[in-house]
């Protein structure tokens, strides 16, 4: 009984941190862009990226944990390896990608000609690695929770 509640919650879990992620970038920052001006569209698409990379670091451990917590539930080599990969992709958004972006964001309001030029192509080069990074995380958690729960391909 304690393990079919575990397994709920872990579930549960999943369904509320794939959700989160893919409503942000698939309805949230689209909306953003399109009812505010730009700067103010990016700043808080910026803060909400910020708020859920820490939410997937939370829910990768938290995930991990749940997941090999029960001797008969126990999670794969594979699929633990899928939670660290989606964990490390969260922790170099929040080490590095969130805080360059947004020093290089605050810098352009004081920079201009040549120099407003190549900051704003540096923060495009950045945004576009940004997106890559985002879709690996959502995709892997999407691959995890079907893998774990078992939602296999058909051949």
């Amino acid at each position: 009984m304690m393990e079919r509640s575990v397994r709920g919650f872990e579930l549960a879990m999943w369904a509320i941190w794939l959700g989160a992620l893919w409503f942000m970038a698939i309805l949230v920052a689209p909306g953003l862009f399109k009812w505010l001006a730009r700067a103010d569209a990016g700043l808080v698409a910026g803060r909400l990226f910020v708020m859920l990379s820490w939410y997937s670091v939370g829910a990768t451990v938290l995930l991990a944990l749940l997941s090999n917590a029960g001797s008969a539930l126990r999670a794969d080599f594979k699929l633990n390896l899928a939670l660290v990969l989606v964990l490390a992709v969260a922790v170099v958004e929040l080490a590095w990608m969130h805080p360059h972006m947004n020093a290089l964001r605050a810098s352009m309001g004081q920079l201009t000609g040549e120099g407003l030029l190549e900051a704003q192509a540096r923060f495009k080069q950045m945004h576009m690695t940004s997106s890559v990074l985002y879709s690996v995380k959502m995709i892997g958690a999407l691959v995890w929770g079907l893998r774990r729960y078992g939602v296999k391909a058909q051949h």
